[in-house]
C-alpha cells in the first residue's frame, strides 16, 4: 500500500476528528470574545461593595480585639452593610465581630444571607430562594473552589442572579447570572473539561493539540506530494 494512500485516510479521519473540536472551538471563541468581560463576571448585578467604614461608629478598637484573639492570623476593619465590622482570621476559620459592641455575628443566618444579598443588590428582582451549600455533592461549578459552607440566594430576576455568601464573614463572595453560565458552558467545550470546568492542561485538550498537530503535518505532507505529481506529469508532458 503506498505511503500517500495512507497519509490521505489518516488525514481524513484525523481532520473529522479534530474538525469537530475545532468548530466547537470556534463557536465557544466568538462567543467569549463577543461579550464583555465584566458582564460576565457579574459587575452590573452588585453595588455598594467597596464602602468607606464608618469611623466614628467605631467603639471597639484594634488593640482590644488583637488582645482577645492572641492567635489571629490578621484583623480587618472592614464596612459591612453599612457598619464598621472586624473580620478575624483564626486557624479554623474567620469570624466576624460588630465594631461598635465587639459582638461575635458569624455564622450569618438565613435572615443576615437575605439582608446582605438585598444589600449588595443592584436591579429590580426579589429574593425568590435561600439555600445553604454545605457539602461538596452540592457543589456547583458556580462555586468552583470556594471554601463551604456558602449561602445561595437566587433571585427572580431575568438574568437568573445567584450571589454566594460565606456564613463566616458576612461577605459576597460570588456572583452569577445565566450568561455566565452560558459562557461556563462553552468554556468547558473550549478547554475539554467536562468535569471541573477549570482545567486548562488536562490531557483530553493535549490530545487534541496533538491530534491537530499530526493532521497538519498530514497536510503538508499531502500538499508536498501534489506538488510532486504535478512537477513529475509536467516534466514527462515535456519530454513527449
Amino acid at each position: 500500500m503506498r505511503f500517500s494512500f495512507l497519509v490521505r485516510r489518516w488525514h481524513k479521519w484525523l481532520s473529522l476528528i479534530i474538525g469537530v473540536q475545532a468548530l466547537l472551538w470556534l463557536i465557544s471563541g466568538i462567543y467569549m470574545v463577543t461579550v464583555n468581560l465584566d458582564f460576565i463576571h457579574g459587575d452590573h448585578l452588585v453595588t455598594r461593595l467597596d464602602e468607606p467604614v464608618a469611623q466614628d461608629a467605631v467603639k471597639v478598637f484594634m488593640p482590644e480585639i488583637s488582645a482577645r484573639y492572641p492567635e489571629a492570623r490578621s484583623i480587618h476593619l472592614r464596612s459591612w452593610l453599612g457598619k464598621p465590622v472586624y473580620r478575624v482570621d483564626l486557624a479554623e476559620g474567620a469570624i466576624l465581630l460588630d465594631a461598635g459592641t465587639g459582638t461575635i455575628l458569624s455564622p450569618i443566618s438565613e435572615a443576615g444571607a437575605r439582608a446582605v444579598a438585598s444589600y449588595h443588590y443592584a436591579l429590580d428582582g426579589e429574593i425568590s430562594s435561600v439555600a445553604l451549600i454545605d457539602s461538596n455533592s452540592d457543589r456547583s461549578t458556580e462555586i468552583q473552589a470556594n471554601r463551604l459552607p456558602m449561602w445561595q440566594v437566587s433571585f427572580d430576576d431575568a438574568g437568573e442572579t445567584r450571589f454566594y455568601i460565606s456564613p463566616s464573614d458576612g461577605r459576597l463572595v460570588v456572583k452569577r447570572h445565566r450568561y455566565w453560565r452560558w459562557f461556563d458552558f462553552v468554556w468547558m467545550f473550549h478547554i475539554m473539561d467536562y468535569e471541573t470546568r477549570d482545567d486548562i492542561n488536562n490531557n483530553l485538550l493535549r490530545l487534541a493539540a496533538l491530534l491537530g498537530t499530526l493532521t497538519s503535518l498530514a497536510g503538508l505532507c499531502l500538499l508536498f506530494y501534489s506538488f510532486n505529481r504535478k512537477k513529475s506529469a509536467s516534466v514527462e508532458g515535456g519530454a513527449k
